[in-house]
């Protein structure tokens, strides 16, 4: 399986309005000088480069982009101050109850440990080498079907983090990228702000390295988890695609059986 290959085999099994965006940090300057994709030409937030790219843009981003001055942190590509270091910042804003939650906060996160001379965003199928990180930002229900996709080959998920800040900076891109380990995040009010997400969306990060068994666990689970309704799309899209859908089974599922009462019925 290739990228461009898995994304199309994630969007035949997710119903996904964006796509999938993929990270990638450059530690050598030239390297990332002869990346052929747009440097950006002015400031953008980092969550809003991959909001960005979940619709379809591409662009090179360096510490003179930096919209967000957490984000940056995240990225090191700014120092963590000594108000955000020791709790006192975020204390002083009445997020925390006092300076020793705020301060574990800030300890806990795990941010890049060394500063990259510059950074890849765009969507996943534009990929050409192997990014570091894979985003989607969707429904509960797509990010629940690749934590399923997840669990396939890995079982239970043991390390999700997630506090409602610098979600799309920590939670999805560098908690990934130091654990290489999949995480979620409920987003945060900031990135709901400036990225302008949808309501119901959340998001799930995953390191590169899994990105292909996820997608692979996805497939593999799709007889046990998805209803007749959901299947028929997947059917549909993966015949659009070329793909071969004989493998989809209706009226199969993990809990046929299992109820005692049935479905609930709400009287109208």
């Amino acid at each position: 399986m290739d990228i461009k290959t898995s994304v199309e085999l994630i969007e035949s099994y997710l119903d996904l309005d964006r796509k999938p965006v993929g990270i990638k940090f450059f530690f050598d300057k030239k390297e990332f000088e002869n990346l052929e994709i747009p440097q950006r030409d002015r400031k953008v937030t980092y969550c809003n480069s991959v909001q960005l790219a979940s619709k379809g843009k591409a662009m090179k981003l360096t510490k003179e982009n930096q919209a967000c001055p957490n984000g940056a942190m995240a990225l090191k590509m700014r120092e963590i101050p000594e108000p955000m270091a020791s709790g006192k910042a975020r204390f002083s804003k009445n997020i925390y109850h006092d300076v020793e939650t705020s301060k574990s906060i800030s300890d806990e996160m795990l941010f890049l440990k060394e500063e990259p001379a510059g950074i890849a965003v765009m969507p996943l199928e534009n990929f050409e080498i192997d990014p570091d990180v894979v985003v989607v930002v969707s429904s509960p229900y797509n990010v629940m079907r690749l934590i399923q996709g997840h669990g396939y080959f890995n079982g239970y998920t043991n390390n999700l983090r997630t506090v409602g800040l610098q979600a799309v900076c920590q939670d999805l891109t560098t908690y990934p990228y130091n654990t290489k380990d999949i995480n979620i995040t409920l987003l945060c009010p900031g990135t709901r702000l400036v990225a302008n997400w949808k309501e119901n969306e959340i998001g799930i990060g995953i390191p590169f390295e899994k990105w292909f068994e996820v997608v692979e666990g996805v497939k593999q689970t799709t007889n046990p988890f998805e209803r007749n309704k959901n299947k028929e799309g997947i059917k549909n899209r993966l015949e659009k695609r070329g793909f071969d859908a004989s493998g989809i089974k209706f009226n199969e599922n993990y809990d046929d059986g299992s109820y005692s009462g049935g479905k609930i019925q709400v009287s109208k």
